[in-house]
């Protein structure tokens, strides 16, 4: 680091084995400085061959796209044992579908279209660590069969998930989900709770679950995931 410098001639291989910061605009060639703490070092970005770099965009927008297509083919897939589990359109999909969005851009921002994910709860086709059981107990004065009350929940659940009221990346909270669910049966059941299958786990674990950036909550439930106990106990509710 002490040598003085040597100018040598502008070329790809030496680019690669001379650091320096200042190009001589007379002769095209580089000059070595002594850096800070005797550290020697410059960085520079070479672009692949055929590849341009666009110096222009200050913005650079991450937008996660969640088709109707795929979520129809998702609740169709959840409702039918026999249908084919749908695939996440591509970033190519993406851009060809929605275009627009790129060409209303601003010309100092770059828009990255990237497939959301769905993240599914409580059912047989979630992460086993995500699966989990709704057990309820019924109120004594309830005109409801237990079938009513079921199907009445799993409407409930599937209402409260609708994508259009979620935001990705935002936290399920088990809490609001059974104030919702009391709301709509108030005279019918006397209390919920959400106990996860996985046998790792124990009551309490799933009260909070939280999404990435790219992901949106989706319930996988049927009457099948909710069970009417006559009351709640450790052993049904997995404490220890």
């Amino acid at each position: 680091i002490t040598d003085d410098w040597t100018a040598v001639q502008s070329t790809y291989q030496a680019h690669q084995n001379y650091y320096s910061d200042s190009l001589l605009p007379s002769n095209h060639l580089w000059q070595r400085f002594e850096g800070k703490d005797q550290l020697n070092f410059a960085w520079f970005h070479y672009s692949p061959r055929y590849h341009l770099i666009d110096p222009s965009p200050s913005n650079i927008i991450d937008a996660f796209v969640i088709t109707k297509g795929y979520y129809t083919s998702l609740q169709r897939w959840l409702e039918d044992p026999l249908a084919t589990k749908p695939k996440l359109p591509t970033a190519l999909d993406l851009r060809t579908s929605y275009a627009y969005l790129l060409d209303n851009k601003m010309i100092s921002d770059t828009v990255v279209l990237h497939p959301g994910n769905i993240k599914l709860l409580f059912g047989t086709r979630a992460m086993p660590e995500l699966r989990a059981t709704l057990r309820v107990v019924k109120a004594q004065n309830s005109n409801l069969t237990d079938n009513q009350i079921k199907t009445a929940i799993v409407t409930t659940v599937r209402n409260f998930f609708d994508i259009t009221q979620w935001e990705f990346g935002e936290t399920f909270y088990f809490t609001e989900l059974a104030a919702a669910i009391h709301l709509s049966l108030p005279s019918d059941i006397s209390t919920v709770v959400l106990v996860p299958d996985n046998d790792n786990n124990q009551f309490g674990d799933m009260f909070q679950v939280i999404a990435r950036e790219d992901e949106l909550f989706y319930p996988d439930i049927t009457v099948d995931d909710v069970e009417l106990v006559v009351s709640l106990t450790s052993t049904n509710m997995k404490q220890n």
